[in-house]
């Protein structure tokens, strides 16, 4: 049964049926057409509802047209369709139809994050009341790395107000390409995904952290680029939201 296996996930892939006659009385191109038409409307489906925003950008027609392409190329390698999607991004980014859309691919980047972050392991992050209590210099030598939900998202464009605002917002807000480059923070120290745009001091932060830094040399380097900056208050609201592993 090996080799009808092979050949039908062939076919599946390709659209063609005709290896699948040997395993069958009769011709299979009719029913097969019809099942294969219905996993990839289905993984379609799927993609849609994990990159909404999307396809809302491009329409329903388009991106159907975009996901079943996608799906020729890159067809699901697990049973579960829940993560499916892993690599729209770079699909994208070479999917001529969408050339002229440049901001497209680093937007679904956000939406992977989303998705990534809604399903990542849940783990008890960092909390205030857990520092509270440490000599400073205990504080300072700590490493935690980041908590596993947390995905930092850099774009040369506006990836991230264009994100928000489709996803959010009934009545979409304009966002001029020329307003420059963001990072953005999605994660889930909880129940809800969590996402905002980053300043340049807190991407700095959580970089070094990502690292392996402690939380002394995350806060040197803070110093030592934005001059004047004071990392205290940088690292109490990134602290508060959750973003740091917690004490074992």
């Amino acid at each position: 049964m090996s080799e009808f296996h092979d050949q039908f996930a062939r076919a599946l892939k390709t659209g063609d049926s005709a290896a699948l006659a040997a395993f069958t009385e009769g011709s299979p191109e009719t029913k097969f057409k019809v099942y294969r038409n219905n996993v990839v409307k289905g993984a379609a489906d799927t993609l849609g509802d994990a990159y909404p925003v999307i396809k809302r950008l491009v329409g329903e027609e388009f991106f159907h047209g975009m996901a079943r392409a996608y799906w020729a190329k890159h067809p699901p390698a697990s049973r579960t369709l829940t993560l499916f999607g892993e690599h729209f991004s770079d699909f994208i980014d070479q999917f001529e139809p969408a050339a002229q859309l440049i901001y497209l691919p680093d937007v679904a980047r956000m939406e992977r994050a989303w998705l990534e972050a809604h399903h990542a392991p849940d783990a008890k992050p960092l909390a205030l009341a857990d520092v509270k209590s440490l000599p400073p210099q205990k504080l300072a030598a700590i490493a935690p790395g980041l908590h596993p939900s947390v995905h930092l998202i850099a774009s040369e464009l506006p990836a991230f107000s264009i994100w928000k605002t489709n996803r959010e917002d009934l009545q979409v807000k304009k966002v001029s390409l020329e307003s420059g480059a963001e990072t953005a923070l999605f994660h889930r120290p909880q129940m809800e995904v969590r996402y905002r745009r980053l300043s340049p001091a807190e991407i700095l932060f959580l970089t070094r952290i990502k690292a392996g830094q402690t939380f002394e040399t995350a806060s040197s380097a803070v110093s030592d680029h934005f001059p004047g900056a004071d990392p205290v208050p940088v690292f109490i609201a990134l602290l508060k939201e959750g973003v740091f592993n917690g004490l074992e």
